[in-house]
This record gives structure tokens, C-alpha cells and sequence, in this order.
């Protein structure tokens, strides 16, 4: 593993050379360079929040919610969501990470879905919820329009999801930077399928999003679009944008245990 020296013994000079070297390092072994360690296109990483087993708490039974980060991202950018999702009794987590220098969006889809179906039995629940920022929502829409993922999923929330694409992505390598061009194949084919299944579609913009410009919401039932006012970038760390998040959630968890309890009664 990879160490970086520490700066302060280093100095000033020596720690900005320190720390130049080690982003570049982590660039040159994440896009598998020759003679980089080999690094796995996909990984996802579980953060299991479980409480005292003799707390009855009837919020163990939520289902499990699965983050998909955008293009050049890591599972880093949920930070303030995974605290938030915790607190309000979302025990189970997983952020799937892959590398979208190598990866198309429908190796991307593949994956996720292979994860969410894995957490599923994993906790024995019968739903997930699906979060994707950026390029993660068009991850998240592929998996369930062309993966069957679709009856399955509870929440989708797509959050600065270039649904039509955006203009930038002929600056950046790499195969899903293609897809996402306004007008692409995988676009139109995209927007040709629709939604079905129970879900519940969160769409969310940022108002101050310089990379994907605001445009009409995907098609889908009781899709809710919202806006706020950041950045790309900035939008998943937004407090409200966490607070609506986590109320959708919520929402979505409490109407699924009033309909289990009243066809059990």
C-alpha cells in the first residue's frame, strides 16, 4: 500500500512536491497505467450502521440505500448524506465505486445492479433505494430501464443527472464521457425506454450547476423534481439537499410499512 510521507517533516517545499506526487500516483494506478498496481474496475463499500440488538427500534427494517457517484468521483462525495441517512435510521449503506475512465455506464449498470441485489439478500430485504449523482443517475436509470432492476427499487434519486447530456463531456476521456454528449446513442435509446415498476423518482438540479443545464425531468410516475441553489460539485453536500433527500426516504419507508400493516390487519 501506498504511504504518503508526512508533510510537516518534510517541509513546506518538499510536503507540495509530497503531495503532487501522491494525487498523480493515485490518478496513474486508478486509470491502470503500465506499471501501476492493478486496481479492479468496480468495488463498492458496505458501511453497516447496526444498533443494539436490544433497542427495539422498528427503523431496522428501512431498506438498504445504494450510492452511485458521478464521473471522476468517489464514495467520499456521500459523507454528509451517510451521516444524515444514519441518524434517521438507515442502517445499511453501500457506495459502489468504478472507474469512469474505463467503464461504460452499461458495465456500470451491470455492477450496480449485482450490488444491489447482493445487499437485498445480504439484509434480507425485499427493496433498495438507488442515489446517483451526476453520471451516477444515468447509472441508476440504466440499471432499472434496461437491467430489471426496476421492481425492486423504492427511491430512485438522480441529483445533477445530465439527462440530456452535457457539453463538457467531449473534454473528458473515457467511455461513459461519449454516452453522456448531448444526442448520443446511448442517450436516445435511454430516453426512448420508459419507467415502470413501483418507484418513486426524485430528481433534483442545482440552480448554480455550471456542467449540466437545467431541462425537462425523465418521464416516470410520481416523479418530484426539485431544485436547488448549488453547484454541481457542491449539491450533494447541501444541507437541504441531504434534509429532502432523507425526508423522501423517509416518506417512502413510512408509506411502505402503513401499506405491510394494513394488509396484515
Amino acid at each position: 500500500m501506498y504511504m504518503r510521507p508526512n508533510d510537516l517533516q518534510l517541509g513546506p517545499a518538499a510536503g507540495k512536491v509530497s503531495a503532487v506526487r501522491h494525487r498523480a500516483t493515485c490518478l496513474a494506478r486508478w486509470l491502470r497505467l503500465p506499471g501501476t498496481t492493478d486496481t479492479p474496475d468496480f468495488l463498492s463499500i458496505r458501511y453497516w450502521n447496526r444498533p443494539d440488538p436490544a433497542r427495539a427500534d422498528p427503523r431496522r427494517s428501512r431498506a438498504p440505500v445504494v450510492l452511485v457517484h458521478g464521473y471522476a468521483g468517489t464514495e467520499h462525495m456521500w459523507h454528509p448524506l451517510r451521516r444524515a441517512l444514519a441518524d434517521a435510521g438507515f442502517d445499511e449503506v453501500i457506495a459502489v465505486r468504478y472507474n469512469t475512465f474505463r467503464a461504460d455506464i452499461q458495465r456500470a449498470a451491470d455492477w450496480l445492479r449485482a450490488q444491489a441485489e447482493r445487499t437485498m439478500t445480504a439484509c434480507g430485504a425485499d427493496g433498495v433505494h438507488l442515489i446517483g449523482h451526476s453520471l451516477g443517475g444515468l447509472v441508476v436509470r440504466e440499471a432499472m430501464q434496461s437491467r430489471g432492476l426496476a421492481d425492486h427499487v423504492r427511491t430512485a434519486v438522480t441529483v445533477a443527472t445530465p439527462h440530456h447530456g452535457s457539453p463538457f463531456a467531449r473534454f473528458v476521456p473515457g467511455p461513459c464521457a461519449r454516452q453522456m454528449l448531448p444526442g448520443s446513442a446511448f442517450l436516445r435509446a435511454l430516453a426512448a425506454r420508459g419507467h415502470c415498476g413501483p418507484t418513486r423518482w426524485i430528481d433534483i438540479e442545482g440552480t448554480a450547476d455550471r456542467v449540466v443545464a437545467a431541462g425537462p425531468s425523465p418521464q416516470a410516475p410520481d416523479l418530484v423534481r426539485v431544485r436547488h441553489g448549488a453547484g454541481h460539485r457542491s449539491i450533494t453536500r447541501h444541507p437541504d439537499v441531504v434534509a429532502r433527500i432523507v425526508d423522501e426516504l423517509t416518506d417512502v419507508e413510512d408509506r411502505t410499512a402503513a401499506d405491510r400493516f394494513e394488509l396484515a390487519a
